[in-house]
């Protein structure tokens, strides 16, 4: 063995692409949002804005960042797209896609719950309760819209709260766009009865449990209301079904009626 052999130290400029990078993975930079400017980098790591440079220039080759003529340094959508495609080819080829795709996010976020429970911070619960709020001030307003980005911020908070970067990305990018494939659906059912109420009463259950540092009962809560979802869509599914059955009938005999 060579005992001359020397380690170099790591450059400044990776040392700062370490940093970057883990803070666009975590969401501490979202997909799309501006990085604060060179000097702003370049004043928080006591270095040279040249370095700074360089880390963020590397990023872009990696096409995590995009650089924006005079106007900064924005995350690039394009990991998560390319990512989020390949999902959607599967999902598109698979027959039971919708039946799987409950069945996964049943089983992670039953995990993320209960390790939210364990790991939360106050500043978790303040991110969790104020999410949980605004979904019910977005159903007294009867914004539908508002209570879709409500309900999928409350449970993106949750896995945050999970303090893990998988988990993190992991909701933000699939489970983002399984939800609004699947869950959000849930706010213009057909049914006669509002499921909102019920989503209020499993929402509150769910962060009861994370704020009492309950994991086993912040699992069951998470799953349960994964299961509800899933039924009163499939109960939808029916009721929308048997009534255009009806209304097929109903034209029908109009036409024959008219014929006499």
């Amino acid at each position: 063995m060579n005992a001359n052999i020397l380690i170099k130290p790591q450059k400044l400029s990776e040392q700062i692409l370490s940093i970057l990078e883990e803070r666009i993975v975590s969401g501490e930079y979202p997909v799309r949002s501006k990085l604060p400017p060179e000097r702003k980098l370049a004043e928080e790591f006591g270095v040279s804005r040249p370095s700074v440079r360089a880390a963020l220039k590397m990023l872009v080759a990696r096409n995590m960042l995009e650089a924006r003529q005079g106007d900064g340094y924005y995350v690039s959508a394009k990991p998560q797209q390319d990512f989020l495609h390949d999902w959607q080819n599967l999902l598109g080829s698979h027959p039971d896609w919708e039946a799987d795709v409950f069945d996964f996010c049943r089983n992670i976020e039953g995990c993320m719950a209960a390790l939210a429970a364990e790991r939360r911070i106050e500043a978790d619960l303040k991110r969790i309760e104020f999410w949980l709020e605004k979904f019910e001030q977005a159903y007294r307003d009867k914004n539908r819209e508002h209570q879709a980005e409500a309900d999928f911020s409350f449970h993106q908070a949750i896995a945050q709260a999970a303090h893990n970067i998988l988990f993190t990305h992991l909701s933000g990018s699939l489970l983002n766009m399984l939800y609004r494939s699947t869950r959000s659906h849930i706010m213009h059912t057909a049914q006669i009865d509002d499921p909102c109420p019920t989503l209020i009463k499993q929402h509150r259950t769910l962060y009861e449990a994370i704020k009492n540092k309950q994991p086993h009962e912040a699992a069951r809560a998470a799953e349960g209301h994964l299961s509800y979802v899933a039924d009163s869509l499939r109960q939808d599914r029916k009721y929308q079904t048997l009534s255009e059955y009806a209304d097929t009938l109903a034209q029908n005999d109009l036409q024959r009626a008219a014929k006499w």
